[in-house]
């Protein structure tokens, strides 16, 4: 009788475990967001933090170093595009080669495209390189109420400009809601 308890107790727990929100592998995101962020390095953000080392030969940032920014989100390449809300957060390097940057990034992006409105957060490690990188969403507001999910970006193009260097990359935030 108390095998036959415990084997009931055990089912009970796996398909509970299976009915809880969470993102599976086959289970599709509630919302897709697509954008640009349009990032004026020498403008919209502020060194807090000096580095802790110096930077290594061929790059500009040193160990340690950390800013906090705002940048605008966009629904375009173009800077003159359609400003869907703006990215507030810190970056903070956390290994710098002769090869790479690494950061260490937590943000909250602001969004507003006219139908979908909230803030989303996230965080992660980028090197921003050609190849792809990836931020946990770890939460939000509004429409975004106890978001999760994942943010891949993407170098578009660094410019540089009379105060500093407008960088764009390219987002797809693939966003699981509980309802």
């Amino acid at each position: 009788m108390a095998l036959r308890k415990l084997l009931c107790v055990a089912l009970f727990v796996i398909a509970s475990a299976s009915l809880a929100p969470g993102g599976t592998a086959n289970e599709a995101p509630s919302v897709v967001l697509k954008f640009y962020l349009q990032q004026q390095f020498g403008v919209n953000e502020l060194g807090m933090v000096p580095a802790a080392r110096s930077p290594v030969q061929g790059t500009n940032t040193g160990f340690g170093q950390e800013v906090v920014y705002e940048f605008t989100v966009t629904a375009g390449k173009s800077p003159q595009s359609k400003v869907l809300g703006y990215v507030r957060g810190t970056a903070i390097v956390v290994n710098n080669t002769a090869a790479s940057t690494t950061f260490f990034v937590q943000n909250v992006i602001h969004y507003d495209n006219g139908n979908v409105r909230g803030t989303l957060s996230q965080q992660g490690e980028a090197i921003f390189s050609s190849v792809s990188w990836e931020y946990a969403i770890t939460g939000g507001k509004g429409v975004f109420r106890n978001a999760y999910g994942f943010n891949v970006g993407r170098l578009i193009s660094s410019t540089p400009t009379p105060n500093g260097n407008l960088i764009t990359t390219y987002y797809e935030a693939s966003v699981f809601l509980d309802r």
